[in-house]
C-alpha cells in the first residue's frame, strides 16, 4: 500500500498539471472576486491613510504594531463593515461547490476537460454536493461546541492556575485536537464526493457511510496521502510570506502584487492536488478490490475426430 500510496501521490501531481488549465480557471476566478470584494474596503483606506503620516509606517515596512492600531480604529478599513466581501466570498463558495463536480470527473476519468462535459457533470453532481454541504454543517456544529468548551475551560484555568503556562499548554492541545478533527472530517467529505462521482452515487447518506467504512479501513494511508500535500502548501505558502515581509521593496507594489498571487496560485494547486490524488487512491482501489474470476474447466470441444478403423 506504500508503494501504491507512494505512485498516486506523484500522479496526482502530474494529473493537475496535464490537466492544469482547471487551476487557471479557478484562480481566474478567485481573482475576479477578490478584486470586486476588496473595492469597499480598498475605498475605505483610501480615504483614511492617503493624507496621514502614519501611513509612512505601512509603505516603508510591514508594521505589526501600526496594523493593530488601525484595527482598534471605529472605522478601521481592515474591518469587514460592509457586504461586498461577504457577498463574493458566498459566490465563490457556490462556485467552487458547482465547479468540483467537474473537476473531480476530470480526474476519475482523466480525460480531457471539454467545456461541454465539465458543466454537464458540474451540473449533473451540484445538488448531491450541496446536500454533502447540508451534512457538513451538521457534522461540524458538534465540533464548534467542543472550541467554544475548549476555549471556556481555557480562560478557567487562566484564571485559576498560578502558572500562566497552564492554560497555554491546554490551548495548544485543544487546538491540535481540533484541528486533527477538522482534518479527518474534510478528508471523510473529500472521499464522500469522490464516491459520488465515481460510482454516481445518488443519496449522499450512503456516500458518507461508504467514505467512512472507507477512511476507516484506510485511515493511515488516507491521511499521510493528505497530510502530505498539506505540508507542503502551508511550506510553500510560508516561504512566500517570508520573502513579501523581508525581500519585497515596500514600495514595489508590482512584486508585491505578483508574488501574493503566486501564493493564491500555490494554494489552489495543492488543493487541485489532493483531489487529484484521492481520486486516483480511489481508482485503484477499486480497482484492486475487483474480485478475481472463478476458475472453470475449459469447454470440451463439440467435434472429437474419431481415429479410423485399420482396414483389413
Amino acid at each position: 500500500m506504500a508503494a501504491t500510496n507512494r505512485g498516486t501521490f506523484f500522479s496526482g501531481a502530474g494529473l493537475v498539471w496535464k490537466w492544469q488549465r482547471l487551476v487557471w480557471w479557478v484562480f481566474a476566478v478567485c481573482l475576479i472576486f477578490g478584486f470586486f470584494s476588496t473595492q469597499e474596503m480598498t475605498e475605505r483606506a483610501a480615504s483614511l491613510l492617503n493624507h496621514s503620516m502614519a501611513a509612512q509606517r505601512l509603505v516603508n515596512g510591514f508594521d505589526v504594531g501600526a496594523i493593530t492600531e488601525l484595527l482598534q480604529l471605529p472605522d478601521s478599513p481592515l474591518a469587514i463593515q460592509g457586504h461586498n466581501i461577504v457577498h463574493f466570498s458566498m459566490l465563490f463558495v457556490v462556485f467552487m461547490l458547482f465547479a468540483t463536480g467537474g473537476i473531480l470527473a476530470a480526474y476519475v476519468l482523466d480525460e480531457k476537460p471539454t467545456t461541454t462535459a465539465f458543466f454537464e457533470a458540474a451540473g449533473h453532481h451540484f445538488w448531491r454536493f450541496f446536500r454533502l454541504l447540508i451534512y457538513l454543517a451538521i457534522v461540524l456544529l458538534p465540533i464548534a461546541g467542543l472550541a467554544a468548551a475548549s476555549n471556556a475551560i481555557h480562560t478557567h484555568i487562566d484564571e485559576q492556575s498560578i502558572s500562566p503556562y497552564s492554560a497555554d499548554h491546554f490551548g495548544e492541545a485543544a487546538v491540535v485536537a481540533i484541528l486533527m478533527l477538522l482534518i479527518l472530517v474534510r478528508l471523510w467529505f473529500d472521499m464522500a464526493q469522490v464516491i459520488a462521482v465515481a460510482d454516481d452515487e445518488k443519496k449522499m447518506h450512503r456516500a458518507l457511510r461508504r467514505a467512512l467504512t472507507l477512511l476507516r479501513r484506510n485511515f493511515f494511508s488516507l491521511l499521510w496521502l493528505y497530510l502530505r500535500v498539506s505540508i507542503i502548501a502551508w511550506v510553500l505558502f510560508g516561504i512566500g510570506l517570508h520573502v513579501w515581509m523581508y525581500h519585497v521593496n515596500p514600495q514595489s507594489n508590482v512584486a508585491a502584487f505578483l508574488l501574493s498571487q503566486l501564493m493564491i496560485l500555490i494554494w489552489i494547486g495543492t488543493r487541485l492536488w489532493q483531489r487529484a490524488s484521492e481520486a486516483l487512491w480511489y481508482r485503484d482501489h477499486q480497482a484492486n478490490q475487483a474480485p478475481e474470476p472463478a476458475w472453470s474447466p475449459s469447454p470440451a470441444p463439440m467435434y472429437v475426430p474419431v481415429a479410423a478403423e485399420p482396414q483389413a
